[in-house]
């Protein structure tokens, strides 16, 4: 008898569930004209119907994107054109969190949900004597991994230093 009262009550709960939410949409493969690797992105992004991407900002000093899945914005990304600082200066601009991982070199600050990278060997005659820096920020997403976080950020860094920004 308690078997079966088991089994029912299982079975009862088991019905109630929420359907499992898919992905219905592709992954970017690009933020705004910067190629990423659509797997490290998926990482972050949420079940739903659709993603897209689209230019928020974009002055003489910096572009910014975002990616929205079903109108919701879930990751930011950013490359901005400041004087020499450490890459957890340019962090504090954009952030109140402090990342608590660095990469020996100093090039990238990253948590579980945002990264920040400062380009090298990028130079452009209308930023002189400034620096490209790079940002990654997952505010909404429910996902936080540190380690993807770092090869995002970095992939994307390097995708940054190959682009017209910096010729």
């Amino acid at each position: 008898m308690a078997a079966t009262a088991l089994s029912a009550l299982l079975i009862g709960i088991s019905g109630c569930s929420e359907p499992e939410q898919k992905r219905e949409y592709a992954t970017p493969k690009s933020l705004c004209g910067i190629a990423v690797d659509a797997g490290e992105l998926a990482e972050f992004l949420p079940a739903g119907r659709s993603a897209s991407t689209k230019e928020t900002v974009h002055t003489a000093t910096a572009t910014r994107c975002a990616v929205s899945v079903d109108g919701k914005r879930i990751v930011y990304a950013a490359q901005e054109w400041w004087n020499d600082m450490t890459v957890l200066q340019f962090a504090q601009g954009l952030t109140q969190d402090n990342p608590e991982h660095r990469t020996d070199d100093g090039r990238f600050a990253y948590s579980g949900n945002q990264a920040f990278g400062k380009t090298e060997n990028c130079r452009s005659s209308e930023h002189d004597d400034q620096i490209l820096y790079t940002a990654i920020q997952a505010s909404g997403s429910e996902h936080e991994d540190a380690a993807a976080m770092k090869k995002l950020i970095t992939a994307y860094t390097k995708e940054v230093e190959r682009s017209p920004a910096c010729r």
